[in-house]
């Protein structure tokens, strides 16, 4: 036992160097106390002394570095080992060595591996250049670094990152070691993210094969312009229908070109207007414009142009994108059935007409009629001049207004029509004036409340609410007359806030029956004897006011009769306010 511990002991390294430093401070201590009696050499080898002792303690010093260094490279060892995978081959490829990590990741056992070529982990899959560009290098004694596809014991193929390297002693080249990098998972979820990808793309061209179906089979033109890089887009459909080449560059000015040149400055008015008037915190602003178009072989079309302008951080417009709807065909039958409408709308205008001149004409004749009445009684000689002048002034202010009422209802019907500015109060005193007669005549009283205090000026169509004045306020005569009604009065006032102007007439004669009250301006609806009405007048009244003046007329009963509510709201464009 103990020469075995003596053998061990020899063979350390450093124990050897430990016992020979030992062995020198002992013989040279035995030196100075036993042979050396001259006072410089004991100093000399007293100083060797320490000197060997301070060597032997350095070298233990470093023998415990090194021990510390070697501990560490062992536990990176067996770490390296456990996590990376390392083989060793001779020159032919036939493995030679294979760590654990190798044996767990392919799982074979080590004894399956030694001896047996590499090929034994190849996978089909890799292709034959692969390795042929591998074998190049390393026989050029070069480092290969690759990823291959390889294939378990069980069949299942895993990824490697691989570096290879020359194995040389004495600058001979011995073999190769191999260096590999699990990367199955990293692999397998590229390949997820590839084929998801691929999925999408393939989900993207499908639709964007939908898409370029439905725009180029339709008969709307996709259009797109890039304000900032003046690029164009027609879609090829729509191309060709307006007569250029497939292949030919279009420019937005080249479709512009295309829009009568009459009619291209109404089309930039109009875009720029909705542009103008958009909010600014928006980033799409829509727009829908219609505009008649020439094409390049001479068809004449009308188009309807649906789009968005995109806006850039800066609020400004940097994108036009929209569609171009063909509507020629809505359009020519529009027209033909607006055609068909004014013929119609003849009809009733005839009607409103008869409905407006009954009273004129009832006024003259019961004004001749009183004066041939008062002449063959009195059986004058000699005619009131003054009293006849009267008369004519007062026939021709019927008339006129009768000349007056053909042109009202001549501009209902026409496009032509122009707003003017006037006087609320001077459309009362007139509606006032000109019924005012026969009311006298049935002795019903009519009123303008605080008249003097109408200063409000509206700005719209003047004849055409007098049309509606006068409308209503006979409706309400002839009710009072066919009911008898006693002390019948028609009451007319008018009432103003920040939102509203509203006019109310309002008379006694026990309101309009609640099972006809939702009826009474439909067109044609009437509760007189055909002689006296049509209905048309209270249905054209309410589409004035709705469809000229941007109003609501309504009636609501009330205390002792009805009440006829005109309400105009209060826009700039619709009416303005001044002091009289």
């Amino acid at each position: 036992m103990k020469l075995n511990s003596f053998k061990s002991y020899l063979e350390d390294p450093y124990k050897r160097i430990e016992a020979t430093h030992f062995l020198v401070i002992a013989i040279l201590l035995a030196n100075i106390i036993f042979l050396t009696d001259n006072f410089f050499s004991i100093l000399l080898q007293s100083i060797l002394i320490v000197a060997v002792f301070l060597h032997n303690r350095d070298d233990m010093t470093l023998k415990h570095t090194l021990q510390d260094k070697e501990r560490e490279i062992c536990e990176d060892r067996d770490v390296f080992y456990k996590n990376i995978i390392v083989s060793e081959s001779d020159l032919q490829g036939n493995i030679t060595y294979a760590n654990e990590k190798f044996c767990e990741i392919s799982g074979y056992t080590e004894e399956e591996l030694i001896g047996s070529p590499h090929s034994i982990v190849r996978h089909p899959d890799t292709p034959k250049i692969f390795f042929e560009r591998m074998w190049k290098h390393l026989k050029a004694e070069e480092k290969f670094h690759g990823v291959i596809k390889n294939r378990k014991k069980d069949g299942t193929a895993y990824w490697v990152d691989v570096s290879i390297i020359p194995i040389k002693k004495k600058n001979r080249l011995m073999g190769y070691r191999a260096i590999r990098f699990d990367v199955t998972d990293q692999i397998l979820m590229e390949e997820q993210l590839q084929h998801e990808s691929n999925e999408k793309e393939m989900l993207i061209q499908r639709q964007s094969n939908r898409f370029n179906f439905a725009i180029n089979s339709s008969r709307d033109g996709f259009w797109d312009y890039d304000i900032e890089t003046k690029e164009f887009y027609l879609s090829s459909s729509w191309k060709e229908r307006l007569g250029f080449k497939n292949d030919e560059k279009v420019t937005y000015l080249d479709y512009l070109a295309l829009i009568p040149e009459k009619n291209r400055f109404e089309h930039h008015l109009q875009i720029h207007d909705i542009l103008e008037n958009s909010s600014t915190d928006v980033k799409y602003i829509h727009f829908n414009i219609k505009y008649p178009l020439v094409s390049k072989t001479g068809e004449q079309l009308f188009i309807e142009d649906v789009g968005d302008a995109l806006c850039n951080e800066h609020k400004e417009i940097v994108r036009l994108t929209g569609f171009h709807r063909d509507i020629t065909d809505q359009e020519r039958q529009r027209k033909i059935i607006e055609s068909q409408n004014r013929i119609s709308a003849m009809g009733e205008v005839m009607g409103n007409i008869a409905h407006q001149w009954r009273q004129p004409i009832g006024a003259i004749n019961n004004i001749l009629n009183d004066l041939e009445f008062d002449i063959e009684l009195e059986e004058l000689e000699v005619i009131d001049t003054q009293r006849v002048l009267e008369t004519t002034h007062k026939v021709k202010e019927y008339t006129a207004h009768l000349s007056q009422t053909i042109d009202d209802f001549r501009n209902l019907t026409s496009h032509k029509k122009e707003k003017s500015l006037f006087f609320v109060r001077d459309v009362l005193e007139e509606a006032f004036k000109i019924t005012n007669h026969e009311y006298k005549k049935y002795g019903i009283k009519i009123t303008i409340l605080e008249l003097e205090k109408c200063v409000c000026k509206l700005y719209g169509y003047q004849r055409e609410l007098l049309q509606v004045l006068l409308n209503i306020i006979n409706n309400a005569k002839d009710v009072l007359v066919e009911k008898e009604v006693q002390d019948s009065e028609v009451t007319i006032s008018m009432h103003k806030d920040d939102a509203m102007l509203s006019l109310c007439i309002h008379d006694n004669a026990g309101g309009v029956p609640e099972s006809i009250i939702e009826k009474i301006f439909d067109p044609y609806f009437t509760t007189k004897h055909e002689s006296i009405g049509t209905g048309i007048g209270l249905y054209m009244s309410k589409k004035i006011i709705d469809n000229d003046f941007k109003g609501h007329l309504e009636v609501i009963n009330e205390d002792d009769g009805a009440s006829f509510m005109i309400r105009l709201p209060r826009r700039e464009n619709i009416y303005r306010e001044e002091d009289a």
